[in-house]
């Protein structure tokens, strides 16, 4: 990940009720398919996992309902039990944003990531893979269910994208560098996602907490040939660190417009070591 865009990350204390809600988001999408089991997709394997940290934000109702999926409604602030303490005392203090929609850029720097049977590194062992995750808080109409909707999946590989290809999903290439502010102790990350340029200065700041839990994530992502996928994010970092700092966003894309329209964008924390995996069934 840029090994710093920061803040802290929000939802981390309902990860596991998030992987409850998991099972239940595929039990009732497959009765709406009619099948009564999931179709296994390809599992991604994220090994060496250097830098994780998310980009929390909240888009306006109206944009958010432009970018949901039929059968998915987004999820208001004020609704969103797993919302995190910045951004809910935001929305407190300031009500007229509770009904906005809460949304993440996550940003996972690893050492390879695996996609089937090809693993992906970098020839240079000192530059991670990067992926980078933005979603969107939803839940199905009927059940009522928590499935957060992937509006855009970026990878710094050209490989990981091929890869991803192959199996009829839709990974955009994107590009990052990492530098040191000059006469400061703060790192300069840097990351262009289509139309969307970030730039994040800043630190990590106090000790590192040792990460007890696993972290869960149930995800609802369109692939290529109108294939729809659900994915089951699961990261087992060892440590997290809280990070400060300042997150520039300039860009005309969807991403880009909706980062500078948030009243908050909160980064963080940054979590290291450990390993990840994303499994897909439809």
């Amino acid at each position: 990940m840029l090994p710093g865009l920061t803040g802290s990350r929000v939802r981390l204390g309902t990860r596991l009720a998030l992987g409850l809600a998991a099972a239940s988001c595929s039990a009732s999408y497959l009765q709406a398919q009619g099948r009564s089991e999931p179709r296994e997709g390809p599992s991604w394997a994220l090994r060496g996992l250097r830098s994780d940290q998310c980009v929390h934000f909240l888009i306006d109702p109206g944009t958010a309902a432009k970018l949901r999926r039929d059968g998915y409604r987004p999820i208001r602030a004020d609704q969103d039990q797993s919302l995190h303490s910045a951004l809910r005392g935001m929305t407190g203090a300031q009500p007229e944003f509770a009904a906005w929609i809460p949304s993440s850029l996550c940003l996972f720097y690893v050492d390879t990531i695996t996609v089937g049977e090809r693993t992906m590194a970098e020839r240079k062992a000192r530059k991670p893979q990067m992926l980078a995750v933005w979603t969107l808080a939803t839940a199905e109409q009927g059940s009522g269910a928590r499935r957060d909707l992937v509006l855009n999946i970026s990878s710094s590989s050209s490989r990981v994208a091929r890869a991803a290809e192959a199996v009829k999903l839709r990974i955009r290439e994107a590009r990052w560098a990492v530098s040191r502010v000059p006469d400061s102790p703060d790192e300069l990350h840097e990351l262009k996602i289509g139309k969307t340029h970030l730039v994040w200065s800043g630190r990590a700041v106090g000790d590192s907490t040792p990460v007890e839990q696993p972290i869960r994530e149930s995800w609802l992502m369109g692939g290529a040939s109108g294939t729809i996928w659900n994915v089951l994010m699961t990261l087992k970092p060892e440590w997290s660190r809280p990070l400060v700092g300042v997150l520039r966003v300039d860009g005309k894309d969807d991403l880009a417009k909706s980062l500078m329209a948030s009243p908050i964008r909160f980064v963080g924390p940054r979590y290291l070591g450990g390993s990840g995996d994303l499994r897909f069934t439809r």
